[in-house]
């Protein structure tokens, strides 16, 4: 059998770039394709309190998906690399843990810029991706030994907030899965206020942020229309959610992502797993692996 399409699934190599302090881990898999075969880079963001490292287990299933699918296939794929990077304010970017806090009863626990910090780190790794996309090829292939032919976003939680707000922002990513996550800001955020008995102003919500979500959120663009305005036009989105999330409910995506208009040549796929809370659950690393695999890499 061909090495290529050996059995057991490569041991994924990891190298670390630094790109201007922002330490990027960079996976793949020696010998699951020929040399001079297209990569399709994927950007797989963490969740809150979580780190680049502690991806390492997601990393390894939707390689060992993909290399099960390779082997099935027994065609021309493209190349997989995976990268992950801490967000703002989490792992070797920690600057004060107490930001990563939610809003609570205990004084010692409670973070009461909550909602500004939450927006301000999703926001930022959005732009971080955007950043990579225009420096990681250049240390990775210094010589061009590899063409990158497409951006790929997937992220879990905080790092699925960050992924529907790159989804509106970054045009060169057309593919993505949001998991765990929620589009509408405000929707997610003045139910927890809610449950909190806070007020959606000042000075949890400072009308400076209120602003800024209007204007910037993937819910203040025109999702659900037809025209060059939106900017979901196009795109291959796998929503993943379950159903017994109360951290981040389906039912604070549902208006919008059943309203998302993705138009003809977009994928809109949503699956909302029964009996499954806020987790990247087993099946929906299968998921997500799977809807790689038929829309950036078996192309």
């Amino acid at each position: 059998m061909s090495m290529l399409f050996s059995k057991k699934a490569p041991e994924p190599k990891r190298e670390v770039f630094v790109v201007a302090g922002i330490t990027v881990n960079v996976y793949h898999q020696p010998k699951a394709t020929k040399p001079d075969t297209p990569v399709a880079l994927m950007f797989l963001l963490h969740g809150r309190n979580g780190s680049a490292l502690k991806m390492g287990e997601f990393v390894n299933g939707i390689f060992d998906e993909v290399h099960a699918r390779r082997r099935k296939h027994g065609g021309v794929a493209q190349d997989l690399y995976i990268a992950t990077f801490d967000q703002r304010n989490h792992g070797k970017r920690m600057v004060d843990k107490h930001a990563n806090q939610g809003w609570f009863d205990d004084a010692e626990q409670n973070n009461e810029r909550h909602a500004i910090d939450m927006y301000a780190i999703q926001t930022g790794t959005a732009a971080d991706v955007s950043y990579l996309i225009d420096f990681l090829p250049s240390y990775l292939f210094p010589n061009e030994e590899r063409t990158i032919s497409q951006f790929l976003c997937v992220g879990k939680s905080l790092g699925g907030h960050a992924t529907w707000i790159v989804l509106r922002n970054e045009p060169r990513i057309k593919i993505a899965v949001p998991i765990i996550a929620c589009p509408n800001y405000l929707a997610l955020m003045s139910r927890r206020a809610k449950n909190h008995k806070l007020p959606v102003g000042a000075p949890y919500f400072p009308k400076s942020l209120l602003d800024l979500i209007q204007r910037a959120d993937p819910s203040a663009a025109p999702y659900t229309t037809d025209d060059a305005g939106n900017p979901f036009l196009g795109k291959k989105i796998l929503v993943l959610s379950g159903q017994d999330d109360k951290k981040v409910p389906w039912t604070s995506a549902k208006e919008f992502v059943e309203g998302l208009n993705v138009g003809s040549e977009g994928v809109k796929e949503v699956i909302v797993e029964p009996g499954v809370g806020h987790e990247f659950s087993p099946a929906m690393v299968k998921e997500a692996a799977r809807f790689v695999w038929q829309h950036a890499l078996a192309v």
